[in-house]
């Protein structure tokens, strides 16, 4: 492995931030479908966080690449929509709930490596990334590409993480027995320890803890309770989810306007926010 994969070079360049650059992918775009609309910089930033959470950088057995994103079925419209807004590649259907989105021919993967090159915030993404490239350059009969070693430091400014929350995040309330209790978290979650600091870093941005997941080898960022969202919602409100989960983002809001307003102390009001809460991720 690389020594950049080393926690402490993986802390250190956090503090470096570092923009997305998509110079090449929009020349390359341009040139190649230009009857397409040119994507814009906040749907590739979207649909980067997205790649890190359920896309996948994959090598058949005979070492032929290609890209993949896996959705649940019942999400499938966000894939047409990946389709659509880049211009290219399939959406298929695997199995009874899944679809996938897929790009294998050679002139397509050169522009998912353009898009990906040097604009990939998580380690372990990083590392499926290069065998990828690797072996586009050896089944490849252009000009090698080479890879770019810059990784990106998220912000509030970028929309990388409505991506990864559109894959990876979870918008939970649960009402607690009979009591007033409540819980109230956003989640984030990302297995391997050398993905970790950038959660941590995550937290310095909407707040928050980084814990060891009863999982295996998944850390999960929670940030708890209704007062601790000021950030969480301000980042939301503004940089739009894709998936279904934009309506359990919608409804999870509601609950917390209604905890604000004291619902959760009315017995019957209570009742009917507990059916409410139960409902944010269905």
């Amino acid at each position: 492995t690389y020594k950049m994969y080393s926690l402490p070079v993986i802390v250190a360049r956090l503090s470096n931030i570092n923009k997305f650059n998509f110079s090449k992918f929009l020349d390359m775009h341009k040139e190649n479908y230009s009857q397409v609309s040119t994507p814009s910089k906040e749907f590739l930033q979207w649909l980067i966080g997205f790649t890190e959470g359920d896309g996948s950088f994959t090598l058949s057995s005979r070492g032929v690449p290609a890209f993949v994103i896996t959705q649940s079925t019942k999400d499938v419209q966000v894939l047409y929509n990946i389709q659509e807004v880049l211009g290219f590649g399939q959406v298929m259907k695997q199995g009874k709930s899944t679809s996938r989105f897929i790009v294998k021919n050679k002139k397509d993967l050169r522009l998912i490596i353009a898009l990906f090159n040097g604009n990939l915030v998580f380690p372990h993404k990083f590392q499926s990334f290069t065998s990828f490239l690797e072996a586009y350059n050896l089944r490849s009969n252009l000009p090698l590409i080479s890879l770019i070693t810059t990784f990106i430091t998220p912000t509030l400014n970028d929309h990388w993480l409505a991506g990864f929350t559109d894959a990876e995040g979870c918008f939970t309330c649960s009402l607690l027995g009979n009591s007033n209790r409540y819980r109230f978290r956003f989640l984030l979650s990302q297995s391997g320890t050398i993905n970790q600091p950038i959660l941590v870093h995550l937290t310095t941005l909407i707040g928050g803890v980084v814990r060891l997941h009863s999982r295996q080898n998944v850390f999960e960022l929670t940030v708890n309770g209704v007062k601790n969202m000021k950030n969480v919602f301000k980042y939301f409100d503004t940089h739009e989810l894709r998936t279904k989960k934009i309506n359990s983002y919608k409804i999870w809001r509601e609950v917390h306007l209604s905890i604000l307003n004291g619902d959760h102390l009315s017995p019957e009001k209570r009742l009917l926010l507990k059916a409410k809460a139960a409902i944010i991720n269905k």
